[in-house]
């Protein structure tokens, strides 16, 4: 009696495989929404601690507390997605100068999000006063995903109080809205 030989067939071996690559490719696009959301979602949940970081330290310091991007120069106006900065500004003219105290630099979440700040008196900085509200400066935060595409974009609203709420709003077809009803551009 001779041997049983261990082993699969050719044949075997390619149904295997076949099945196993329809699996992955079915598994491939969700797995790619799943990244791009929690991407956003980091760079959202950011964007709220550095907001709610300010106020606290404006009320902390009984002063002006700036928040923005800062360029090499330390003036306001680099991108929202790269390092955050937090500094009194005793001044209130939103660029931290050597004798006011930087408070914190969050870095950047290594995401290749886009990040967009539109406020009302267009100003390229957030400031929060000793009473915890923003110096006029209502607004909101848009993020984009790198692909910009709009259904993965997301908006943070910033009031008058200086509170911080994530914009929830949908179209029908599921894509994220402002409170006028227009979808997020990206």
């Amino acid at each position: 009696m001779r041997g049983l030989r261990s082993g699969y067939s050719t044949f075997e071996m390619i149904t295997v495989l076949g099945i196993s690559l329809t699996l992955i490719a079915f598994a491939i696009p969700p797995v790619n929404a799943m990244l791009i959301r929690s991407k956003t979602t980091s760079s959202i949940n950011r964007l709220v601690a550095a907001v709610n970081f300010t106020r606290h330290t404006a009320v902390q310091y009984h002063t002006v507390a700036t928040l923005c991007a800062t360029k090499a120069n330390g003036k306001c106006g680099a991108s929202w997605a790269g390092e955050l900065s937090v500094f009194l500004d005793r001044n209130r003219n939103a660029r931290h100068e050597p004798e006011e105290k930087l408070i914190a630099r969050i870095s950047n979440n290594n995401s290749d999000n886009s990040v967009t700040w539109r406020a009302f008196q267009n100003k390229q900085y957030l400031q929060m006063t000793s009473m915890g509200y923003t110096k006029f400066q209502n607004g909101n935060f848009v993020v984009c995903p790198a692909n910009a595409n709009p259904k993965y974009a997301r908006q943070i609203v910033i009031n008058v109080q200086g509170r911080v709420r994530q914009n929830r709003s949908v179209d029908k077809a599921g894509y994220p809205i402002d409170r006028k009803g227009q979808q997020l551009r990206c």
